[in-house]
């Protein structure tokens, strides 16, 4: 890999839990001098890895914030298509209970793959030395709240935020902070606006934090007031744009990144699949409506999260 030197976050999927050919489903990545490290793994995120100059092949950790489709569907891409390639070190996957229940269930549903690709093996010619490794290259530990990996390089900290719990999924969404010589960064998962997210966040450099709905269509249980806002529909375990501003401005983050974005202005058949949660297309001006409502709790910089961006985690990477 070239020009990675330092700290920078990498959006590899800006969108939401929909199809949308504008923004990918949720992951993100963070490479710290050439390390590679995904967090959530959605659909295209191995794509993207591409399209933002990584090699797959670097990726040397995957942080899985919780077990929906939208933030797991490509895992089986990524773990084929780099073993298939030759991957020589595993990939070691952290997530919530239930982690290793999905890879295992995974490897299984593709047990086709598993034996064609150890079949392969055996048949390659023998002057191919970067050879694939005989068997699917993971290694899988499921997590609590705490520090969960710390090298010479990085610390990675998770803490359970509030999400799936409504529907009795207790210790099942944790959002991750990043921290090393260069600066730090925080990913969110999904979530409501929450005290752990304010406390995992604070004085972060880069907070990339979902956007899944505009306020108007939520109901946090207990709003930024302290008051339930009656008026709202009954959309829970999501944050909007002042939301995600308000957890920024508490936790005096210095750089704000919007992800989990709906298909606004996508092609009209996303808008149409997705209408029941976004309603009808919004267009372009949708994009400077949220930022608006962000920096009316933050007064810091707001970006757009787009497919491919990369993000220095300070001016000095």
């Amino acid at each position: 890999m070239n020009d990675w030197n330092g700290m920078k976050v990498v959006l590899l999927g800006a969108g939401s839990a929909v199809p949308d050919p504008v923004r990918g489903n949720p992951s993100q990545a963070v490479v710290i001098d050439g390390e590679v490290m995904v967090i959530d793994c959605g659909e295209r995120a191995t794509v993207n890895l591409v399209r933002a100059g990584i090699n797959p092949l670097d990726v040397g950790y995957l942080f899985i914030t919780h077990m929906h489709w939208d933030h797991i569907v490509d895992f089986n891409y990524l773990l084929f298509s780099t073993w298939n390639c030759g991957k020589s070190t595993p990939i070691r996957i952290f997530g919530p209970t239930g982690t290793k229940r999905m890879c295992d269930g995974m490897l299984e549903a593709h047990h086709i793959d598993v034996e064609f690709v150890k079949r392969y093996i055996e048949q390659l010619p023998d002057h191919i030395t970067n050879r694939p490794q005989p068997e699917p290259p993971i290694e899988v530990e499921e997590i609590h709240e705490g520090v969960i990996v710390e090298t010479d390089k990085f610390k990675v900290t998770s803490r359970e935020i509030v999400h799936l719990q409504p529907l009795g999924f207790e210790r099942s969404s944790y959002a991750f902070r990043i921290d090393s010589e260069y600066g730090s960064a925080v990913f969110s998962g999904d979530t409501e606006p929450c005290d752990a997210m304010v406390e995992l966040s604070s004085d972060v450099d880069v907070l990339v934090h979902e956007c899944t709905f505009l306020e108007d269509i939520l109901d946090y249980r207990q709003n930024m007031d302290g008051q339930k806002g009656a008026e709202k529909i009954a959309w829970t375990g999501h944050t909007g744009p002042r939301g995600a501003g308000w957890i920024a401005q508490r936790a005096n983050a210095k750089k704000l990144v919007l992800t989990h974005l709906g298909p606004y202005d996508s092609p009209p058949a996303a808008i149409e699949m997705a209408s029941m949660y976004y309603g009808q297309r919004r267009g372009p001006e949708i994009w400077s409506q949220i930022i608006g409502e962000a920096k009316e709790t933050f007064p810091g910089p707001v970006i757009i999260g787009e497919d491919a961006m990369v993000i220095p985690v300070n001016d000095a990477t």
